[in-house]
Order: structure tokens, then sequence, then C-alpha cells
């Protein structure tokens, strides 16, 4: 089909494929020109919340759902000679209205909104700890945006730079109210149909819409494409295996810490109804923040690391400070010397584990990075997996590279965030122990943030307990687990049998939740509220004639263990022991606490062939004497 079009002013020659020239340059400058702007706009939106960031998406979606003619009209008044912004570009000769780049103008403002709505969807997919955990490993924000960001959001970014290639192709009012239909200069396809149907040219008509339904379908194909697309790109930095002998032939380092360690924090922040107020010196190389869900120890952990900024305070380690109100000091996270191990490990998902363990090793020379991973990797029993993706690994694993890869920039403190809550209870074991291991090999100081006693009690030597962002209790773990004052802390600790008290002389008090009279052999501090005992300290064992003669309670020995008689409410049966749960006799029923009793399935046994009731034995000295201070009891 060959067609000659007369020139709206000069009445030269058209070639008869200009709306399809004139459209695919216009539509692609277009995109080439919003897609840095859309992502750099989502990029900084997807940070904000609140009214700020609603007004800013009313403001650049508002394209997307005006009438095409209202925003090319809005266009032409100003950059129409009249107009603000045109008036200006005659003064140096430039005219945009009626030419080309108007063409360019319209579909970029119409096109934009797709492009900015899109990267802002893709963004927003991506794990926001993957660039926490880059910039702790020293990356800068321009490496991060480069190695981590955007090539995770890729799939996404094409998706949206197909679809504002479809828009832009097919814009239509905008182009019209601001460019004109001019055959040659400004008739793009859309304004080709346009003519070919007022001219009564339905074939023509019918080609340009086939050539357009066909450009379109192509984007849209593409774009879904990218969607169900798994990406998984060989970073740049990392040489091929056969290039780098190096990891191969790593040989393991043994690195050892001198000097002592300090670590002093005194930091207050308000979130909402939520108050963190923790002051914090400690010398101990393993240190655990123990509290339960809302308590405060990520928030902790997120100040200390620089993710999150204090109000007020001071935080020092080792004698460099890290932040300080009043001086303005804030040491950005990447320059704060920090490992940083998440709940979720946050290996790159497009990096191999070669690359994860050597991301922040970018200043040392190749043959020495590679070197050094290899001997991290190596370390961890995980060279043969250099070359492999962190989808390819068991959860353990992961979390061997994730702590090697913090590791390996020899921090001066490693940030644990609740690294085990993923894992059950068998690889939760096998984890720890690991951990363990490799902490004492490498010998970095560590922060381990957990609400599970045990995992805390296992790898660390210090306890510091917080609860609604104040610390309860801080010292030495077998000082916390043993002398709890407050109840909080006894319930963290594992403890699972309390009553409230009331005091009836220097050294007896009523424990009303059991309806149990207890004597002491020291003088009740002023201030207790609660008793507590743990279910593995009482002892169960059958009642013999002279313990059920008379009313009173019997064979309380002076400074040794206190007797009742007790009888059976429940029991949960485990495995290896029974939770037996029992209340005194004579106690009214639905007016006392049951107290949990742990036996051994061969005692619970021959327990059970004795009649009830039995005899429960409290040793004094397992006593726990508790305050409580406000709160659910």
């Amino acid at each position: 089909m060959i067609l000659a079009t007369a020139g709206a002013a000069a009445g030269e020659l058209v070639s008869p494929w200009s709306p399809l020239g004139l459209s695919l340059r216009s539509a692609g400058l277009a995109v080439a020109c919003i897609a840095p702007l859309g992502i750099l706009c989502a990029h900084q939106v997807r940070s904000w919340r609140g009214r700020r960031r609603t007004a800013v998406d009313l403001l650049l979606l508002s394209p997307l759902v005006l009438p095409p003619t209202v925003v090319g009209f809005l266009l032409l008044q100003l950059l129409g000679q009249n107009g603000p912004i045109g008036a200006l570009l005659q003064r140096v000769g430039l005219e945009i209205v009626f030419s080309w780049p108007a063409t360019v103008l319209s579909a970029a403002v119409v096109a934009f909104p797709l492009m900015y709505r899109s990267a802002l969807a893709a963004l927003e997919q991506v794990d926001p700890s993957l660039p926490q955990v880059a910039r702790s490993l020293g990356a800068s924000e321009l490496r991060v945006l480069h190695r981590i960001t955007l090539p995770l959001a890729l799939p996404g970014l094409v998706a949206g730079l197909s679809l504002s290639f479809a828009r832009a192709l097919g814009e239509f009012g905008t182009t019209l109210m601001l460019a004109g239909n001019i055959p040659g200069r400004t008739q793009t396809l859309p304004l080709a149909i346009y003519a070919a149907v007022e001219a009564g040219d339905l074939g023509l008509a019918w080609f340009w819409t086939a050539l357009v339904l066909g450009l379109n379908a192509i984007s849209l194909l593409l774009m879904q494409g990218l969607e169900h697309r798994s990406w998984r790109p060989r970073g740049p930095a990392a040489p091929h295996p056969r290039r780098r002998p190096a990891i191969r032939d790593a040989v393991p380092q043994r690195r050892r810490r001198e000097g002592p360690f300090r670590l002093q924090l005194a930091v207050s922040r308000r979130l909402g109804a939520f108050d963190l107020r923790v002051q914090l010196a400690s010398s101990s190389r393993r240190l655990a923040v123990l509290g339960a869900s809302g308590a405060g120890k990520s928030q902790l952990l997120r100040t200390l690391a620089g993710l999150e900024r204090p109000d007020v305070g001071r935080i020092e380690l080792n004698g460099r400070v890290l932040f300080d109100h009043r001086s303005g000091i804030d040491v950005p996270l990447r320059q704060r010397r920090l490992g940083l191990v998440v709940q979720n490990y946050a290996l790159f998902p497009h990096l191999t584990v070669a690359e994860n363990v050597g991301f922040g090793l970018q200043h040392l020379p190749a043959p020495e990075r590679w070197q050094r991973v290899g001997a991290q990797l190596l370390r961890v029993g995980l060279l043969s997996l250099a070359d492999c993706y962190p989808s390819d690994l068991s959860g353990g694993e992961q979390q061997r590279i994730a702590l090697s890869r913090a590791l390996a920039t020899e921090p001066d403190l490693l940030l644990l965030d609740e690294p085990f809550s993923a894992q059950d209870a068998f690889l939760r074991r096998q984890l720890q122990q690991q951990l363990a291991d490799l902490l004492q090999d490498s010998q970095v100081p560590a922060l381990l943030v957990t609400h599970d006693l045990e995992e805390a009690y296992r790898l660390c030597e210090e306890l510091l307990v917080i609860d609604q962002g104040r610390i309860l209790a801080h010292g030495p773990r077998r000082d916390v687990f043993d002398h709890p004052e407050e109840l909080v802390v006894a319930r963290l600790s594992g403890c699972k049998n309390f009553s409230k008290v009331q005091v009836r002389s220097a050294t007896s008090l009523w424990a009303s939740d059991w309806q149990l009279e207890l004597t002491l052999t020291q003088p009740l501090p002023e201030d207790i509220t609660h008793v507590g005992v743990r279910a593995n300290h009482l002892q169960l064992r059958p009642a013999g004639a002279q313990d059920l003669q008379g009313d009173e309670p019997m064979g309380n020995e002076p400074g040794g263990d206190e007797h009742w008689p007790v009888r059976l409410i429940k029991c949960s049966e485990g495995p290896f022991q029974v939770s037996a749960y029992v209340a005194a006799v004579g106690a009214r029923d639905g007016s006392n606490a049951p107290l949990q009793v742990e036996v051994r399935r061969p005692e619970w046994q021959q327990l059970c062939d004795h009649p009830q009731p039995w005899i429960l034995s409290l040793p004094r000295e397992r006593l726990m004497l508790l305050r409580h201070q406000g709160g659910t009891p």
C-alpha cells in the first residue's frame, strides 16, 4: 500500500509510513525520559507514609484519571504563547506547541503515571531487609540501588516500561490538543486513524488500527512473560568459578579478637503510645536481649544498628561514638561496622552463595576477596555450594551463609535478630550449636535478640530482660535465671507457678491463689506482691499414714522443705515427663490456681499406683519473691 499525504503547511509529499515512524519515535523517547524519573519518584515515595504520600500520589497519578483532552488543555495553557512556561520558552527561541516535541511531551505526561505506579509496586515487593543488610555490609546507597534494589525489581520495572510504551503509543486526546494533527510532523498512529475515518477511508483506518493492536499486543506479551520469569542473574562482580581458584584452594582462617569490648547506650525513642527508654553498659561479648513480643527488643536492636534514630541519647561501641543527640553525631549503618543477621536471613536471591558472602568485601583486591570468601565457606562446611543460589539451600545452610556474610567483614559487633524463629525445634537446636561454635571460633562479640529463654541461656553469658521499653533485669545469666525480682522476668525465665501474696508476719505469707501458707527463713521485702516457684523444683510423693494425721499442714521442716497434701486436678503427658496440676486438699473449687509439677514418666507411673491425696514438697530456698509494678500480672 502506497499513500501520499500532503503536508499541512508546505505541500510536500509525506511518507505513507510517517505515522508509524512518528509514533515509535515519540513513544520510545517519551518512555526513555519518564523511566528514570518514574523510578526515582517511586524510590523516594515508597518510604513515605500518611498525608504526604497521599498528596504526591494524587498529583503524579492525576494524568491517569483525568480525561486526555483535559490534560491536553492544561498543557496548552501552560506551554502556549500566552502561558507562563510558553512565554519563557519563546524568549529563548523555543516553541513546543504544534511541533513534534509536543507529541513526545503528550505521550510522556499520560504514560508517566503507569511507569511511576509500576515502579512503586516493583520496589515495594523488594524485601526491605535486603537493602538494610547490604548497608550493614558497607554498601553505599548507589551500590544498594545498583546491585540489590534494581536487579530484584527488574521484572516489574520492565513490565512498567512495556505498559508505558503501549500507553504512549496509543495517546490521542492530549496529543491532538497540544500538538495538533499535522501530517508528517505530529500525526501519530491514533491521529492517522482519526483522519482516515474522517476522510471515509475505512480500509486505511483498519490498517493503522491493526498495527496499533499488534504493537500493543507485543508490549503486553512482553510484560506477561517478564512477570512470570524467575530472575537469577549472575552478579557482574563475581568471576566464573574456573577463574577464581582461591575459593577452591581456601585455607581456614582463625581470627582472634584482641582488646576489651564495651557497649554503652542511653537512648529514648517514642513511637505512638510506645516509649523506649534504655540505659545499658556491658562488657559481655555474648549479650542476649530477652523479652515478649512487643517488649521493644527489635526496636532496641534497630536503634543500635542505625536503622532507626533515637529522639535523644548516646550510643558508644568500644570507645567509638555511633550516635550522640547533643553533638549531632549519627553514623550511618554502612559505617558502623556492625554485622546484621535478621529473622529471614535476607540472602540476596539473585547472587550466588560466594557473591553473598563477598558482598561486603568489595574494597579488597579480587584475589584476597575470594580467598576470604573461601575461608568463610570452609569454616561453615559449605565450600561446595559456592556457586549455588540461596533458593537451592536448606534453612540451616541459609543461616550459615548469612552468618558467614556478616562475619566476613570482621564487624565490631554482630547483631542477631531472632535468627531461629522460623525453624522447627530440632533444627533450631542444631543451628544454635552451629552458631555457638562459629562465634567461639571467630571471637566476634554478639548481641542476640530473642524471646526464647533457653536459646538466650545457651548462647549468651549475660541477659538483658526488657518489657514495655524498659530494662527489668540485667546481669549474668545464672543470676537473672535463679533470682528474678520482677514478675515479668520470672515469667520470661520459664517459671509456671505464681500466686498473689498477703504478708502475715516478717517471715510468713499467705499465697492466696494456691491457698497455702508459706514460712520463710529470712525477712520479706517490703514491696513483694507475688511468689513463684518453678515446676521442676516441686516434688510429688505418695502420702504415708503420718502425713495425713491432724488438720494442720504436716512435716514442715525449719529451713528445709514445706509439705502439703494435694489432689490431682489434671495432667498432660509427654513422651519423657508428665505435667501434673495439683491443688491443696481443702481448697475451694474454682478459687485457686493449680500448681504445675514436672514429674519424670517412670516416677509418675509409680505415683499413680498410690491413692490420693499425694504430698507436695516445696523447697523454701527455691521460692521466688517477686514484685509487680503494673500491667498484666
